[in-house]
């Protein structure tokens, strides 16, 4: 029987190696005036870039670029909102990680607002987002977040009173996100490890939430059957573009799902850590996803042999596995031992790496969520799957 669902609305999908070239063409529509967001050097100093500009021109189209180097923050979103607003910007191409896509998400929504975009925060502001923007164009350069698909854009303020907190309204889902593994080709490792994971825990805990729907399983686990036949392999060869192109892909289905089906703790921890200590969004992820993933398995088979989390642990178990004709238990306890296999290949960090206090962990505990989870933890039981890690 298929249970009553609800699913939020997509942005309009272009997927594929080399569909960045219709950028230029596809953004006309719109208007003569454009501001590209991009990262660091990784795009700017690659022919893709080049090959905008030239496209821009072509099509008429005059433009100026914003750099965002670190997670945006609601001062550097009002900055650039400032400087801009003023100047009959038609679109705004978001070009790079997610970070950089959330700032693009926020300042194509606070060109139609007015006041500071930390008013219109959840957790934060008073204001309730109009919902207007001016139209936004997604174009992801790592395979992670899945900010191509979301209707949030989250900003960081980092330090003892910090926070992560997203502008949220269902209106701010891109109007059309080009996905081309292309551009993911230049990430180094690292990236590659943190990105994947990150997306890699999107679809695990969408697909455990107890907020889920025949729908967001069924992408969730095509989403990770992708990270299971790729994400090693891309970790490994750099330019494997059919590897990156399963990694975009699951990316991009990570965001549908989490938009749909919600998230659990890990992601919990994520925005709580990330709010306090500089660490990594994806580094939390993969350094968590076990030890989460562990503790709620075993409290699943104390309190309730019958919940439907059980078979689909099992589930994930045959996904990365190569033996047939095993029991439910052994596939559960296999996906178990695989997360911790693929966080020590992916060579991802532990977080006592970066300096968490006591202090600092009795922040963390008391701002971590656990909404979907299939199991509600209490602090004790988070306080040992962080502290595991620490």
């Amino acid at each position: 029987m298929i249970l009553p669902f609800s699913f939020n609305s997509l942005p309009k999908l272009i997927f594929g190696p080399g569909v960045c070239s219709q950028i230029a063409q596809t953004i006309s529509q719109y208007g003569s005036k454009t501001v590209l967001i991009t990262g660091g050097k990784s795009f700017t100093n690659s022919p893709y870039y080049n090959k905008l500009q030239e496209d821009l021109v072509h099509h008429n189209i005059t433009y100026t670029t914003q750099n965002i180097t670190n997670e945006p923050s609601p001062k550097v979103i009002d900055k650039i909102v400032a400087q801009l607003k003023n100047e009959n910007i038609s679109s705004v191409v978001a070009i790079g990680g997610g970070s950089v896509l959330d700032a693009g998400k926020a300042i194509s929504a606070m060109f139609k607002e007015d006041g500071s975009v930390m008013d219109f925060l959840e957790g934060v502001g008073t204001k309730t987002p109009s919902g207007r923007k001016i139209p936004f164009i997604a174009v992801p350069t790592t395979s992670g977040t899945g900010s191509e698909t979301t209707s949030n854009a989250v900003l960081s303020v980092v330090g003892p009173e910090g926070f992560k907190k997203s502008l949220r309204h269902d209106n701010y889902i891109p109007d059309i996100a080009f996905v081309d593994p292309k551009l993911t080709l230049t990430c180094p490792p690292s990236l590659t490890a943190a990105c994947g994971m990150d997306c890699f825990t999107q679809l695990v805990e969408a697909y455990l939430s107890t907020n889920g729907s025949c729908l967001t399983d069924t992408f969730a686990l095509q989403g990770i059957e992708a990270i299971a036949r790729s994400l090693t392999l891309a970790y490994q060869e750099n330019e494997n573009i059919a590897a990156r192109s399963d990694l975009a892909y699951a990316a991009m289905l990570s965001g549908i799902v989490l938009s749909n089906a919600g998230l659990g703790t890990v992601h919990g921890f994520a925005s709580a850590v990330g709010g306090i200590v500089p660490v990594p969004h994806g580094v939390v992820c993969g350094t968590l996803m076990e030890a989460a993933n562990r503790l709620t398995l075993t409290r699943l088979r104390q309190s309730d042999g019958e919940n439907p989390a059980l078979l689909k642990y099992s589930i994930l178990g045959k996904i990365f596995s190569d033996h047939t004709q095993q029991s439910d238990i052994w596939y559960q306890d296999h996906f178990i031992s695989t997360l911790t296999t693929l966080s020590s290949a992916l060579e991802i960090p532990d977080l006592g790496q970066y300096q968490i206090t006591d202090k600092t962990m009795e922040n963390i505990l008391s701002d971590t969520g656990n909404k979907y989870n299939p199991v509600d933890f209490d602090r004790n039981d988070l306080a040992t799957i962080l502290m595991s890690k620490c």
